[in-house]
């Protein structure tokens, strides 16, 4: 009997360390790569931070919070630039995070908001033609 509450012990403990699987592996800000047909430095303008004079490909953090529909402004001296506007996907640890961990895994995946992340890696601005 207390070989089975040993082994039973143990499994809680694994389970309950891997309770946020989504959480652990893609925690922290979500980062996207931007590119564009540009020679000249851009200002890159997220919810999360300013990036100020850089030259393209660049990449940047985004706020996990509230993925969809996030705008990310891109700005130069010489011209303007459409926004960047966007969208959340699923993020693929929260589905092995609900096999594994269970609710409690996934609550905690919920409140980090683990379980979306932009839908793509990399976005292509175009300049406006206004």
């Amino acid at each position: 009997m207390k070989a089975l509450i040993k082994h039973f012990l143990i499994a809680t403990a694994i389970s309950l360390s891997f309770s946020s699987c989504a959480t652990i592996v893609a925690g922290g800000s979500p980062k996207i790569s931007i590119d564009g047909d540009t020679r000249e430095p851009v200002t890159i303008i997220t919810e999360k931070q300013t990036y100020p004079n850089v030259m393209l490909p660049y990449t940047v953090q985004v706020n996990r919070h509230h993925i969809d529909g996030q705008r990310i402004q891109i700005q130069s001296e010489n011209g303007a630039y459409r926004d960047v506007v966007l969208e959340k996907k699923v993020n693929s640890w929260t589905w092995g995070n609900i096999l594994i961990g269970g609710l409690i895994g996934w609550t905690v995946d919920l409140i980090t908001n683990c379980v979306a992340k932009p839908s793509k890696p990399n976005y292509y601005i175009e300049k406006r033609t206004e």
